[in-house]
């Protein structure tokens, strides 16, 4: 796989929702028509929907550890976690589709290991040193931070898609409600 240039990526991040949902079994000449983009543009970045759908996945991945890592670097780690639950509520509340998705898709290609992978390296890593940040000065009771980082993703993943698939997204009060919750289960 080569990186497409940021025009195309930005399109076809734009697109994700679309192309990942479940049971929808897009070629790339038809992505290429969803996104502006000529079949053989798609071909020269992309061996199949496979090799987009790990572009897509590496894409995703890299935005929610940005919003985990530009969480309010600088302060204290109980309000570096609170904003970065917050961010990442906010972040899968816009695209519920797509995790529901990449989720989707792994199990379908059996390639549940390396999401799994991809999300330790890239999400649950910068997540993991707030929550022993804030162990090591009090303010966390968690026993290992691996497992803790794995709660708080899986219940925002959960509860979020849970209530998109009831509601739809976007409720600030669902949104405040949950970041909430979260951080009751390791504060000290």
């Amino acid at each position: 796989m080569k990186t497409p240039p940021p025009d195309l990526a930005r399109r076809l991040h734009e697109a994700s929702e679309e192309l990942l949902r479940p049971g929808q079994d897009m070629r790339l000449e038809d992505v290429a028509a969803l996104v502006g983009s000529k079949r053989a543009t798609l071909y020269y970045y992309f061996s199949g929907r496979d090799d987009l759908v790990t572009f897509l996945l590496d894409e995703h991945m890299d935005a929610a550890a940005a919003v985990i890592t530009g969480a309010e670097p600088a302060a204290p780690p109980d309000v570096r976690l609170r904003a970065a639950v917050a961010g990442l509520i906010d972040f899968l509340g816009a695209r519920p589709g797509v995790c529901g998705g990449l989720l989707s898709f792994a199990g379908a290609t059996g390639r549940v290991e390396a999401v799994m992978a991809a999300k330790d390296r890239k999400v649950a890593e910068p997540l993991r040193a707030i929550l022993e940040a804030g162990k090591s000065a009090g303010v966390f009771t968690i026993g290992d931070a691996r497992d803790a980082a794995d709660a708080i993703l899986g219940a925002i993943m959960i509860a979020t898609m849970g209530r998109w698939q009831r509601e739809g997204a976007g409720d600030p009060a669902f949104a405040a409600a949950l970041t909430d919750q979260v951080l009751r289960g390791v504060q000290a």
